[in-house]
């Protein structure tokens, strides 16, 4: 079993209080460090299905003497948004006092870590590694957040910061199994692409510059790297989103699969010993942030789709069409959605979803640079 901590939370109410729940495989302080959480956005549930399948596999692994690094493990990692229950519907999306996505607004170490090692940054890669991780613990150590939902940023950030491998568990509203990751982590991170079959690989160039929880996490390496060229600054943490196809995507089948290759990445990684076979082939390569087409649904209706999730499309293929319950002219009734570039449907919403101006209604991973999307992030809530 693992070793189980429980890390309370500040009370925002009289007679409430939560707590994270984490687990430990490994010896602490050992190499590699892997850190993995699922649902932070708390009713995205694949993830924790992943975990709950994953954990049996590492108690195994300890007991055998396998688990040659450190594992840090949360099973959901949100218990504020696993309070949120309205109207018999679960709202784990953005925190209901102030209205946040749980997914941004870590905390940035650029700047504390500049501070405290940046003139001391030299040639010896793995000392400056040292230096960092020690100065970006320090710094987050010292935060004294007044709230709960920052209270549990900074915990989440002091677990993960110093770790080779941070893997944050997601899941999409229907969706095809998709990474998100920087630049600077392709095509070094082709293994767990390939690993995890995933569809499509989009990556931000050269990092994502919002404070979700990967990028705060993997971000400062490259930025300290370009602030400090003559300083050797490895990307000492491989930090991706991992999107676990849809919602409804949860089952023992899909859980025990991700979990056992999720198990044989950490093997390939050198985390737990073992042999995890041949590296499954890679499905599709990784394609740029920039050439990620996003449908806006250009009015209000009823969203139908035309295409199914994971389908590869050409550019002015129409991907869905928006139906305007009171207009009973089948000539002028639907409005279509066409693709803007050639490319995988990787992400949609359920058919029949009521929609609205400006809504996301899909996503398409395109190899090439998009003029419309130069400089966006795609995180749009």
């Amino acid at each position: 079993m693992p070793r189980v901590k429980k890390i309370p939370l500040v009370s925002m109410t009289p007679g409430t209080s939560r707590e994270l729940t984490v687990w430990r495989w490994g010896k602490a302080g050992a190499r590699p460090k892997a850190y993995l959480q699922a649902s932070i956005h708390a009713n995205e549930l694949p993830g924790a299905m992943a975990i709950h399948h994953l954990a049996p596999m590492l108690d195994a692994a300890e007991k055998k003497g396998q688990i040659k690094g450190e594992i840090v493990v949360l099973p959901h990692c949100n218990p504020i948004g696993l309070s949120q229950l309205v109207g018999n519907t679960h709202s784990g999306r953005y925190e209901h006092l102030g209205r946040e996505n749980f997914n941004r607004n870590y905390p940035d170490l650029l700047a504390p870590v500049m501070e405290k090692v940046g003139k001391k940054l030299g040639k010896d890669a793995a000392a400056n590694v040292t230096m960092i991780r020690k100065a970006a613990l320090n710094h987050l150590s010292g935060l004294e957040p007044m709230k709960e939902l920052d209270q549990m940023r900074i915990q989440l950030m002091s677990m993960s910061v110093d770790a080779d491998m941070v893997l944050d568990l997601h899941c999409d509203a229907e969706a095809s199994l998709h990474l998100f990751m920087s630049r600077r982590d392709w095509p070094s991170a082709r293994d767990l692409a390939a690993q995890l079959g995933v569809e499509a690989t989009v990556y931000n160039a050269p990092y994502p510059q919002t404070m979700t929880f990967s990028g705060a996490n993997g971000s400062f390496w490259a930025r300290l790297q370009e602030k400090f060229p003559a300083a050797a600054v490895p990307q000492a943490c491989l930090s991706v989103t991992v999107e676990y196809r849809g919602q409804h995507d949860v089952n023992h089948t899909l859980g025990a699969s991700d979990a056992t290759n999720l198990f044989k990445f950490l093997q390939r990684r050198g985390v737990i010993a073992g042999n995890p076979g041949p590296l499954p082939k890679l499905k599709n390569d990784a394609t740029p942030m920039s050439g990620m087409d996003v449908g806006y649904c250009p009015r209000n209706g009823m969203l139908v789709y035309l295409k199914p999730k994971g389908a590869k499309v050409k550019t002015g293929e129409a991907i869905a069409e928006v139906i305007d319950f009171y207009d009973p002219n089948p000539k002028t009734n639907a409005t279509r959605m066409v693709s803007r570039t050639d490319g995988i449907l990787f992400s949609r919403k359920l058919d029949g979803r009521l929609c609205w101006p400006g809504m996301v209604a899909f996503r398409i991973a395109g190899a090439k640079d998009l003029p419309h999307r130069k400089g966006l992030s795609g995180l749009d809530d």
